[in-house]
């Protein structure tokens, strides 16, 4: 009877709660907090020359006319123009010339959807639409409602404001489209004779004594150094040519070294070897080749190199960078996965004081400046260590024994879905092999892999989960393979990594397998395995997958979750040498996820622990020096 009156009380309250539902108007009342704009960026390195702050009055001047709608800026790639039209849209917000001020960067290729959801991104818009133009005319719309200043950073070739969804190309001139109004920077003039630039502003390179003031300051050359030093100081910011990034890494890397150290530097400047240079950049990529030759580390110049494998403006996971660098081998070849990834920051905080890599958006990336990534990569190309990356090529070129011959990293971005490397790739040389498809379906046939018998790094990385990846033969026996990375694949019966012997890093996030590998147990070399977020299609009796990786005394490193896995993590699993760890237990009495072991810091061993039944309490409580316990 009481059961009985429970459950009519509860349909009482249901059929309440649902009429109280359909009558109720309640208007949303909370607001998305809006990102800090313009303010984010930092003018800690920014130096107001008089040679500048004429192009910043002109441009400030420029946004002041409501009857202009686009205004240019160019200049040399590395003469500063980022920086500026950063320091100009701040000032702007600053004196409330426009509602919103926003930045994004174009770079080449040219990527319409990713440029328009930046936009979108920092407007703080909230859009249900998801096709192309759906997005595209909802934030043209948004455009018109308030005036925005649209800094596109980095155009190579004309725009397509109509698909980026600024409203701008319909009318160009007409009064009803100033509330938008935009600011573009390029490295050519040529750019703005096929769209309807009003004003154009020409950054000039420094002047003698802006140079000299600029080098002083990084190089820390003072009053009391001594006037033989500022005299070769003097030739190497000759040398320049005036160009800010030229003159900001050559003076960072000859920081507090001697006049010896000058005049050596000097002597590289005044007799460089400029092979095959674009015309006009010889004076700053010789510069920039000293500062990479003046790096007394040499784990900081493999980085740099092995930095720009990768696109142009791309944000560089560190994480990716540790482990596509350590099947590199660019590594001490002994000490723990730990040291190594300390090296590794050690050689990354060199290259950003040195101004070679710098901060990127987001926390633990960095990107490269243009010109650097484009020295790097001529550095590594006549030193016979090619890297060739490329978002668009042609098969004839891969096809091409000559040009190939010498690579040592190939990097293919962007490949389109169901894309066929079907055909032989002469490459003795190459070590790093890097597939990315921003659609999936990416196939490699056995003929592709016939040469790669030196191959360290394979990484395979299709943005959505397709059709089962199928690796050659030649491929699951590669003898000199540290890093296998498969993430996001559809992988199916992965047995063949038993093959691998001299594997370090096996990488299978977000992957679904046929069944667990129990045949990594046989991979003694094997230091760090991610199985996270992967799912097994099949289960086999007579084992259970972490008895199989507490087999795997040698680890150092293990991410472990798979999302449909239903068993309790034990509690007697001994994991010894473990360093850095994230294991995660689902299991069929409470679907949440627990996460039975997290620690990601050496010098502080902190363990999460939400189920300490289903927990390893073994070595790694022991080891911990902090220790929290929940829901016990």
């Amino acid at each position: 009877k009481c059961q009985y009156s429970l459950a009519k009380e509860i349909a009482r309250k249901t059929t309440k709660m649902i009429q109280l539902n359909r009558d109720s108007k309640f208007e949303p009342f909370s607001t998305i907090i809006e990102p800090p704009g313009m303010k984010y960026y930092s003018s800690n390195n920014f130096f107001m020359f008089k040679s500048t702050e004429a192009s910043y009055n002109k441009l400030l001047e420029i946004l002041k006319n409501k009857s202009v709608s686009m205004i240019g800026l160019v200049g040399l790639g590395g003469s500063g123009k980022t920086t500026l039209a950063k320091e100009v849209g701040k000032k702007a917000e600053e004196m409330k010339l426009f509602h919103k001020v926003v930045i994004t960067t174009v770079s080449q290729p040219l990527n319409i959807k990713r440029i328009r959801d930046d936009i979108i991104d920092q407007l703080s818009l909230e859009l249900k639409e998801e096709s192309d133009i759906g997005r595209a005319h909802r934030l043209s719309q948004r455009l018109r409602e308030n005036t925005t200043l649209l800094i596109l950073d980095d155009v190579w070739e004309k725009l397509n404001f109509e698909d980026l969804g600024i409203p701008f190309d319909e009318i160009p001139f007409d009064e009803s489209y100033k509330a938008c109004c935009i600011l573009i920077t390029t490295r050519s003039k040529e750019v703005f004779t096929s769209m309807p630039c009003q004003s154009i502003i020409e950054l000039n390179l420094l002047s003698d004594k802006e140079a000299w003031t600029l080098f002083t300051h990084y190089a820390i050359i003072t009053d009391v150094s001594s006037e033989a030093l500022k005299g070769v100081a003097r030739k190497i910011i000759n040398e320049c040519k005036g160009l800010p990034i030229a003159i900001v890494t050559v003076a960072s890397t000859l920081k507090g070294k001697t006049i010896e150290d000058f005049e050596l530097a000097l002597s590289r400047l005044e007799n460089p070897k400029p092979l095959n240079i674009p015309k006009g950049l010889i004076s700053p990529y010789v510069c920039l080749e000293l500062s990479y030759t003046n790096l007394t580390n040499q784990l900081a110049q493999s980085f740099l190199l092995l930095c720009s494998m990768f696109p142009e403006d791309y944000e560089i996971d560190l994480e990716d960078l540790f482990r596509f660098g350590r099947g590199f081998c660019i590594f001490g070849m002994f000490g723990t996965m730990e040291n190594a990834r300390r090296e590794m920051h050690e050689a990354i905080d060199i290259l950003k004081s040195c101004f070679l890599l710098m901060e990127a958006g987001k926390k633990k990336k960095v990107k490269m400046h243009d010109l650097v990534r484009d020295v790097a990569l001529w550095i590594a190309s006549k030193s016979g260590h090619t890297i060739f990356t490329r978002t668009e090529v042609d098969q004839g070129v891969l096809k091409n024994d000559e040009i190939m011959k010498d690579t040592k990293a190939l990097a293919l971005w962007d490949k389109k879905g169901y894309d066929f490397l079907n055909y032989k790739i002469n490459c003795p040389k190459l070590e790093i092999l890097l597939l990315f498809s921003s659609e999936g379906g990416l196939k490699v046939l056995d003929a592709c892999s016939q040469s790669l018998e030196k191959l360290k790094t394979l990484i395979i990385n299709p943005m959505l989960k397709r059709d089962r990846l199928f690796l050659p033969e030649s491929m699951k026996s590669l003898k000199n393979l540290r890093t296998l990375c498969l993430r996001n694949q559809n992988l199916g019966d992965i047995s063949f990594v038993e093959r691998l012997q001299a594997l370090e890093i096996l990488d299978l996030h977000d992957s679904s397998l046929e069944y667990f590998p129990v045949e990594i147990v046989e991979l003694k070399n094997l230091k760090l395995l991610d199985l996270f977020q992967c799912e097994l299609e099949k289960s086999i009796l007579g084992y259970k997958v972490y008895e199989v990786v507490g087999k795997c005394l040698q680890l150092e490193e293990l991410y472990l979750y798979f999302v449909n896995y239903e068993v309790d993590f034990p509690y007697d699993v001994s994991f010894s040498k473990l360093q850095r760890y994230d294991i995660v237990n689902t299991n069929s009495f409470d679907l949440r996820r627990t996460r039975a072991m997290k620690k990601y810091a050496l010098s502080r061993s902190y363990v999460t622990v939400e189920n300490f039944i289903s927990s390893s309490i073994k070595d790694p409580f022991i080891r911990a020096e902090f220790l929290h316990l929940t829901n016990l």
